[in-house]
């Protein structure tokens, strides 16, 4: 989804200017405004009853729903909104302070996700004439609503984004150093000055009570990062990675369609009415059609993959065009969706077993690794991880044991990347991955690790000795110190 570009740099030139006035957004019958004094938003409104002040305060727990007519009825009278809350809200000004400041971050969360819009600024002071004025700074306004938009869900992941690269936009203007970003956003958009894929600093993301992915979507939403999709072709321009990636899709499709339902196949709704149908089958025949794949840049391999999927699309439509094969196979579908329901609430007890079996073996293993018994360690960790794969303290351990084996350590990195991914907020996996980093020499990925660990403890013997480790492969490597072992390079 598109941000609202043109918005956030009217509002940046709104702040550095420090204007006052009121700035007037339509899309349609949408209409909103805010208001500012000196760069600072006072207030905004909405013509969406949603976000009317009267709907946000019982929104709030501050006024019963029951006393919403009587706002109304005090409107009709005259009176404004402001003074129809006061007159029925026993905190007064303190209740419409609240109610002022949740519809404003509220209706600038929504203009973030417009794409489109008119917009219109009308300067002068006390324009429009209220009895609350937040005095907000605007780039904390902006910035509250960006987080708000993606929690929300105002704003979603854009297609491509975990397959993609993201960086720094770029910043002529110098906006990025404006908005008052926490230390987890603020760490994040550190790690982007060169293209990288998310997933890659997933679990180097600080815990902040949000989930990474939603930290980048919050830059994403202040236009401080770019999303770049995957390209198609190699960095050469050779065609040659498109025609595998063709194969390697057709090889899902396959895997896919063997226990999906033909709705699915045909990516349509059980419920799905004939025109859809057909709709979605052309579409398909127009990307899957076997003719599509007899010229020579194709491989007798992926001619037979086209053949295989398309066989199971013609399949689904034939089947799901006619009313009545379309009804038989409902009934059987409906029937087996039944009793797989009842084999996973039967299974339901079996998971029980399986953790309190796993915490047995985990027990077992960490006296092992105590022991220096690492081989047997490894074993008994193994099986716990694969009892419970999502458990932090099983990769966690897992990893520390394989650590002690030159042929393990790349999957020791995993399982330890794995805890952090699980539990950010664990120093003792952030600790172990910086020591087998400085075990194998890569000098990066252990600064990285050891910055953290600066940035939470910075007193912490262990992480110094750490340090100082660092400081050994770098003398070793290049015949003196680096100046600062916990520069990102």
């Amino acid at each position: 989804m598109p941000i609202n570009c043109t918005l956030l740099n009217t509002l940046w030139e709104l702040h550095n200017s420090s204007r006052s006035g009121v700035l007037r957004i339509e899309r349609g019958l949408e209409k909103k405004q805010l208001v500012l004094l000196n760069g600072s938003l006072m207030y905004a409104e909405s013509n969406l009853p949603d976000e009317h002040l009267a709907r946000i305060i019982v929104k709030l727990n501050l006024l019963p729903r029951s006393k919403v007519n009587e706002i109304a009825s005090l409107m009709k009278s005259g009176k404004t909104s402001e003074d129809a809350v006061l007159a029925l809200c026993d905190s007064g000004m303190q209740d419409l302070e609240k109610a002022r400041h949740e519809q404003a971050i509220l209706i600038l969360a929504t203009l973030l996700s417009w794409d489109e819009c008119v917009i219109h600024f009308y300067p002068g002071e006390n324009l429009v004439r209220c009895r609350i004025g937040l005095g907000m700074p605007l780039l904390d306004a902006i910035t509250a609503s960006a987080r708000r938009a993606v929690s929300d869900h105002l704003i979603r992941v854009p297609p491509g984004f975990p397959e993609g690269t993201i960086c720094w936009a770029e910043d002529p203007a110098g906006i990025t150093k404006g908005f008052p970003l926490n230390n987890a956003e603020a760490y994040a958009y550190s790690l982007l000055g060169e293209p990288v894929n998310p997933v890659q600093i997933f679990p180097l993301i600080p815990d902040a009570g949000r989930k990474p992915e939603e930290i980048l979507l919050c830059l994403f939403a202040l236009g401080l990062i770019t999303i770049k999709k995957p390209s198609a072709q190699n960095k050469n321009g050779s065609a040659a990675d498109d025609v595998d990636s063709v194969l390697l899709k057709l090889e899902d499709m396959l895997v896919s369609f063997e226990t999906s339902s033909l709705y699915d196949i045909l990516s349509v709704a059980p419920e799905a009415g004939h025109d859809d149908i057909q709709a979605a089958y052309h579409k398909m025949a127009k990307q899957f059609h076997p003719d599509r794949f007899q010229s020579k840049h194709y491989s007798d391999e992926t001619r037979s993959k086209a053949e295989q999927v398309f066989t199971y699309i013609n399949k689904a439509y034939m089947t799901l065009k006619d009313p009545v094969f379309r009804t038989d196979y409902d009934e059987k579908r409906l029937r087996k969706e039944s009793k797989v329901e009842a084999e996973l609430k039967a299974r339901a007890g079996g998971q029980a077993d399986d953790e309190k079996t796993a915490e047995a073996i985990y027990r077992e293993g960490r006296s092992l690794l105590a022991k220096g018994e690492h081989e047997k360690a490894v074993e008994h960790l193994k099986a716990c991880v694969w009892l419970c794969p999502e458990k932090a303290k099983y990769n966690h351990f897992l990893g520390v044991a394989e650590s002690e084996f030159p042929k393990l350590r790349k999957t020791a990195e995993q399982h330890l990347l794995k805890a952090l991914q699980l539990d950010n907020t664990s120093v003792a996996s952030r600790l172990e991955l910086a020591k087998l980093y400085i075990k194998v020499a890569l000098r990066r990925k252990a600064e990285i690790q050891l910055e953290e660990l600066m940035r939470w403890d910075p007193a912490n013997p262990e992480v110094l000795k750490l340090a100082d480790a660092l400081k050994h492969i770098d003398k070793a490597s290049t015949g003196r110190t680096s100046k600062n072992p916990f520069a990102l390079l």
